[in-house]
């Protein structure tokens, strides 16, 4: 199509409908509200995939979570060599920013506010995005769309007119709940099942998936996590061994509703938004579900690749059969990593060898 295309919105979504109406159309406006952090596939100069934020290590700089089981050596990561892994992100923020100042932060007006540790949100850049950039295919503007004037004609909240034959809207969504009865919408702490804000609705939930005192709904996929797919995965195994009747739940209602409000009292500290956006909290609930399950919390054999490697689906593979394991009493022959080796035997088998050296 040979025609001028605005797309107007935020995070990944933008992104790519901003990249395939550049391919196809004579230009493209891509109008942000804010600036987001353009992250590409690889950081630190080439030598970081960007998977790696995804590891037990990466988690262990944010404050814990409540109610997840931190282990020591979390804590010793997290006390003593947090530092570490804070000057890992801000030069993975002067990298992002060295390696895309021509073409995306010169004029400054795109450049991110802080760190992309404490980004709210950050968008994987296509590969043939900065090459339209750089061939003036896609024209970036940081406003929001104050008027639509005529057919063609944008006016931005910055008073400059645009001119464009279609508007493509990739702006989100808000959470609703219709289908809710007014009672139902009262027990799930809501006046309303509409929206009245502009972040949605945020439900009284037990572990962000079920409502205190009824005990034939749940709701999956609600809590915004970085590692979404995995996450939603581990939730819905929780939900169908809740529905069995394999989860313990507190004895009172009084505790359910107290974890509902310690979560969202954090996540509005952390993040001054509703506490179905855990953000970068994605590892953290996770476990919290899994030690609910009574499964295992290491999904490798070593310590080593638990906290150094990348937290692949691979790792919650065996999630069903294991659950099939403990539910009939018996030890599951998928999830056979036989013996875990810890930090505490590395510093076990350190000691051994130094008395051997010195013995001998």
């Amino acid at each position: 199509m040979n025609k001028c295309v605005a797309v107007v919105g935020g995070g990944k979504s933008a992104v790519d409908l901003a990249t395939l109406a550049g391919m196809y159309a004579r230009s493209c406006y891509m109008i942000f509200r804010r600036s987001h952090w353009f992250v590409p596939y690889t950081l630190l100069n080439g030598y970081l995939p960007v998977e790696y934020t995804f590891s037990r290590l990466f988690t262990a700089i944010y404050d814990p979570f409540p109610y997840a089981p931190h282990s020591t050596l979390f804590y010793l990561f997290h006390r003593i060599f947090s530092f570490i892994i804070d000057k890992i992100y801000d030069n993975m923020s002067a990298s992002i920013i060295a390696t895309f100042k021509a073409d995306l932060y010169e004029d400054k007006i795109f450049l991110p506010k802080g760190s992309i540790q404490y980004s709210e949100n950050f968008v994987r850049i296509p590969e043939e995005f900065i090459k339209l950039i750089q061939e003036g295919r896609i024209i970036r503007k940081l406003a929001s769309i104050d008027e639509i004037i005529d057919e063609t004609t944008i006016r931005l909240n910055s008073g400059e007119l645009l001119q464009a034959d279609m508007i493509v809207c990739a702006t989100g969504f808000i959470e609703q709940f219709p289908f809710l009865s007014d009672a139902l919408s009262r027990a799930l702490g809501q006046n309303t099942t509409a929206s009245i804000s502009n972040e949605g609705i945020d439900l009284d939930l037990y572990r962000r998936t079920i409502p205190v005192g009824i005990p034939n709904i749940a709701f999956i996929g609600l809590p915004a996590v970085a590692n979404q797919w995995l996450f939603f995965e581990v939730q819905s195994h929780w939900t169908s061994d809740y529905f069995l009747g394999r989860i313990k739940l507190p004895d009172t209602e009084k505790e359910m509703y107290e974890e509902i409000k310690t979560i969202r009292n954090f996540i509005r500290k952390q993040f001054n938004r509703m506490s179905y956006h855990f953000q970068y909290y994605w590892l953290e609930p996770i476990e919290i579900y899994l030690k609910d399950m009574g499964l295992e919390l290491h999904r490798t054999n070593n310590w080593i690749s638990e906290y150094f490697g990348v937290y692949r689906p691979e790792r919650i593979k065996t999630l069903h059969a294991e659950r099939q394991a403990k539910a009939e009493g018996r030890t599951s022959s998928i999830w056979n990593r036989h013996w875990y080796f810890g930090f505490g035997h590395t510093v076990l088998l350190f000691i051994l060898v130094l008395f051997i050296w010195f013995l001998f």
